[in-house]
């Protein structure tokens, strides 16, 4: 499965690595980090990208959306990791 070329939908996967997250959560996260305001319909269209690709998947809880990676966002997540961990010291 092709691994992912945009950084925010990398950090998207690297937030979730290990923990599901709602969706606000998972912005205001991602917000912080950046230090800046995260356009919604950008941030949904990532979330929206990496579902139809299947690295994360969406369940509701009441109102609320919450991610999950699946078995292959994991493994992109480990891939990424790896490859970067070779490269920097």
């Amino acid at each position: 499965m092709e691994w992912l070329t945009s950084g925010l939908r990398r950090d998207i996967c690297v937030l979730l690595y290990g923990d599901e997250r709602r969706a606000q959560q998972l912005k205001s996260d991602l917000e912080t980090h950046y230090d800046r305001r995260i356009p919604p319909e950008r941030f949904y269209g990532a979330l929206e990208q990496l579902e139809s690709k299947g690295f994360v998947e969406k369940r509701v809880d009441g109102l609320e959306d919450v991610y999950s990676l699946t078995d292959g966002g994991r493994t992109g997540v480990e891939r990424q990791f790896e490859w970067m961990a070779e490269r920097v010291e």
